[in-house]
């Protein structure tokens, strides 16, 4: 769904570069959606919104509809990294899972393009309007597993990754082939709902007035 200050342009509509890049991996923060059990990333209440919906599962892509954390999709582009791991901060109605980190998704990234010029027309007030880059990535590959199936981020683990540190929405974590190989065997290795994701997102999506407009002109 298409929001006010969020570009208003098909994916498909984009001229795509592209994407050569090692196997290598880097992990990226987002913090859930507060009245679901699904890891799903936020949504907004109400409209209008600047909530940028990212990891756009819908799509497969990630810096399209805004232009959030730039440094970190400026970073995988280059480091020309091949995988995109999602890492949620789990903040749903599940206690047992609350407040705790979870690898829960991958996108494999095939095509890149420049955004700048694209968000500086939809975007009143764009964080990359004085960058000379901002990066979107879209990908051929959309897997994310259940809360259950997702991967528990514990400090064994993150030592392993070779981080350290406390952990937020600007940590980026790379990880070399072999890594990236073991982490992308365990999580294609259980069910793929991105499906069930995007699904959950829609139903609790608040009613676009502007869709409410355009249907009352079609009768």
């Amino acid at each position: 769904m298409f929001l006010e200050g969020i570009v208003r342009k098909p994916v498909s509509a984009v001229q795509w570069q592209d994407y050569r890049a090692s196997n290598t991996g880097l992990i990226t923060v987002y913090v859930t959606d507060s009245v679901s059990e699904m890891p799903i990333r936020e949504v907004p209440e109400e409209f209008p919104t600047d909530v940028v919906p990212d990891p756009n599962y819908e799509t497969g892509t990630v810096g399209f509809y805004g232009c959030s954390r730039t440094k970190i999709r400026s970073t995988l582009h280059k480091s020309r990294i091949r995988y995109m791991f999602f890492m949620a901060k789990y903040m749903g109605t599940r206690d047992e899972f609350a407040d705790n980190f979870y690898v829960n998704g991958f996108y494999r990234i095939s095509k890149w393009t420049e955004a700048v010029k694209l968000h500086m027309r939809y975007l009143s007030e764009p964080s990359c309007a004085n960058l000379d880059t901002c990066t979107a990535f879209l990908a051929d590959e959309v897997h994310f597993v259940s809360l259950e199936d997702s991967i528990a981020v514990t400090k064994e683990v993150l030592s392993k990754w070779g981080f350290s540190g406390a952990l937020t929405r600007q940590s980026r974590i790379i990880l070399d082939e072999e890594k990236t190989t073991e982490l992308l065997a365990l999580l294609r290795g259980k069910e793929n709902i991105t499906k069930a994701y995007i699904e959950e997102t829609r139903r609790l999506e608040p009613t676009d007035p502007e869709a409410e407009v355009d249907e009352e002109e079609e009768e």
